[in-house]
């Protein structure tokens, strides 16, 4: 009776109508509608929600251990001086998804009788919408898995920048002269005493100094050949790779290090069926200090999600509520026209994002032929019918009911 695929599940329902007539009757639930006199199935239509992505990224400039004294040992004076942070905004993505609409939940009631003489098979989704009547949609699910693995080592014979900073002490001989008085002569004797003193952030500034420019050094006599080996050129590649590495590293103690961390944020926002032809909706305030915060915060500035009707269905409307407002026994089966809306993020005097998107809410809804000998396939985002067949033999019974 019920089949799961490995994205999408589907709920394939058979209803047996015994019905003499083979008709059906669907339903509008509302919260004050009659309780139905008959057997039948739920189904509803989708509504639109839409998505805002937003790619976000936060730098961090962290000021390097010994950047008073780059412009005097290195002659640098474009340094970071002091620990920051901001956020900017790289990215800014539209798009949308479906979900059951409260408002636009049916029931199909199928009449009860002794014979078995028609059946329906409904398709409906894991949440209740419908997909398809007397049909099958195909389904094809695609899995991609992405397996990332980042493993790195290095082997450097020479001394790492960070034991600059690790090594905060350094021998310090301290001489001592003692005489001693001999019977005919004074004899001076030396006495040497080891002791270990505290280097002081310059002198540790000038050792990591004296490495950076030995290490231009070494660039300078790889690339001129001054080395009596004769390395083969992915050799002295590599070295020189490996050699402006260490280089970075050791300015960075000096000009500082820049840090950027990037993340998303998602934002949804439901339209409303019956809101105006254009709305204006805060999404959140942006500040390149506090990032993104709630639209209570004043230090920043509005993002504001536009979206726009193009109501090119709206000629529709009129005769359409006519329609399913006469009196009838019997109704069929209710599917929707979706509406486009341009869609648009508004922020910082520009239009960060904008598309053209199909909203379900926004259109008419409608209804098929109330008999079951129809085939018809819903569009599962919108709600709206993606193809339609009813036989010979039944399109004549509506013409001689007519």
């Amino acid at each position: 009776m019920f089949r799961k695929y490995p994205v999408y599940f589907f709920a394939t329902i058979l209803i047996v109508a015994t019905s003499c007539s083979k008709t059906i009757n669907v339903k509008h639930v509302k919260m004050d509608s009659a309780l139905p006199k008959e057997d039948g199935v739920y189904y509803s239509l989708p509504k639109t929600v839409i998505t805002v992505e937003i790619d976000i990224s936060k730098t961090y400039k962290i000021k390097g251990q010994y950047s008073d004294y780059a412009n005097k040992y290195l002659g640098l004076s474009t340094v970071i001086t002091e620990n920051s942070s901001s956020y900017s905004i790289d990215d800014i993505k539209l798009s949308d998804y479906s979900l059951p609409d409260p408002d636009q939940y049916y029931f199909a009631e199928i009449p009860n009788s002794s014979k078995k003489k028609n059946s329906i098979l409904l398709q409906l989704s894991e949440t209740g919408i419908i997909s398809s009547i007397n049909g099958f949609n195909k389904i094809n699910s695609k899995s991609n898995s992405i397996i990332s693995s980042d493993g790195t080592s290095e082997d450097i014979s020479k001394p790492s920048a960070q034991s600059f900073l690790n090594s905060n002490i350094m021998a310090s001989f301290d001489t001592t002269i003692e005489k001693i008085d001999m019977d005919t002569f004074i004899l001076q004797k030396k006495i040497i005493k080891k002791i270990y003193v505290d280097k002081t952030i310059e002198q540790k500034a000038k050792e990591a100094a004296d490495f950076v420019m030995k290490i231009k050094e070494d660039e300078f006599n790889l690339i001129t050949g001054y080395s009596e080996v004769n390395y083969s050129r992915e050799t002295i590649e590599y070295m020189y790779e490996q050699l402006k590495k260490q280089e970075a590293e050791y300015l960075n103690l000096f000009t500082g290090a820049t840090v950027t961390h990037h993340f998303k944020l998602y934002y949804s926002y439901t339209p409303v069926a019956d809101s105006k032809n254009k709305v204006s909706i805060p999404l959140f305030v942006f500040s390149t200090k506090d990032g993104i915060t709630d639209t209570t915060n004043k230090n920043g500035e509005n993002i504001l999600l536009n979206i726009e009707k193009i109501d090119s269905g709206k000629v529709l409307e009129p005769f359409n509520d006519a329609k399913l407002h006469m009196k009838k026994k019997h109704h069929g089966f209710y599917y929707r026209i979706p509406e486009y809306a341009k869609v648009s993020v508004y922020y910082n005097n520009k239009t960060k994002a904008e598309s053209e998107i199909i909203i379900s809410q926004y259109g008419v809804v409608c209804e098929l032929p109330a008999v079951n000998e129809i085939k018809a396939s819903y569009y599962p985002n919108s709600g709206a019918i993606k193809t339609f067949s009813v036989n010979e033999k039944r399109h004549h019974f509506w013409h001689h009911n007519k």
